[in-house]
């Protein structure tokens, strides 16, 4: 199951993306430069790590992880946190203290369900 993660995407549409943006204390000059910017996230497999890079014209992070083991990762604000990281059907679900992240294969597109401090964005990629 954990293979269909694998591969390169790109976000193609995405909802409440205003109301989390602000919801996570993101200032409204940056909101509207990042409604512009549609991230390639790469997910990659090396033994029992993944890693998955977010690519962004103004910065790229790349986390990686074992499931199971507790890790920091860089959120989509770029606060570190630490979670585990765990599959729990044909959901790879994220989760650490006020972040959670539901990651599945809808449709053939990588859908993301992002919630950070009580805000909650979706969005999903196509692959590529």
């Amino acid at each position: 199951m954990v293979d269909a993660f694998l591969g390169t995407f790109v976000v193609e549409t995405r909802t409440n993306f205003d109301g989390f943006m602000k919801g996570v204390g993101v200032p409204d000059e940056y909101i509207e430069i990042a409604r512009k910017v549609f991230p390639t996230t790469e997910i990659t497999k090396d033994g029992d790590s993944f890693t998955v890079k977010r690519i962004r014209p103004q910065k790229t992070t790349s986390n990686t992880f074992k499931l199971g083991e507790e890790t920091e990762v860089e959120t989509i604000k770029g606060d570190k946190v630490k979670v585990t990281i765990n599959m729990v059907g044909a959901q790879m679900v994220t989760k650490g203290e006020n972040y959670s992240v539901t990651t599945e294969m809808d449709g053939g597109k990588l859908k993301e369900t992002i919630t950070l401090k009580g805000h909650t964005l979706t969005r999903w990629s196509k692959r590529v």
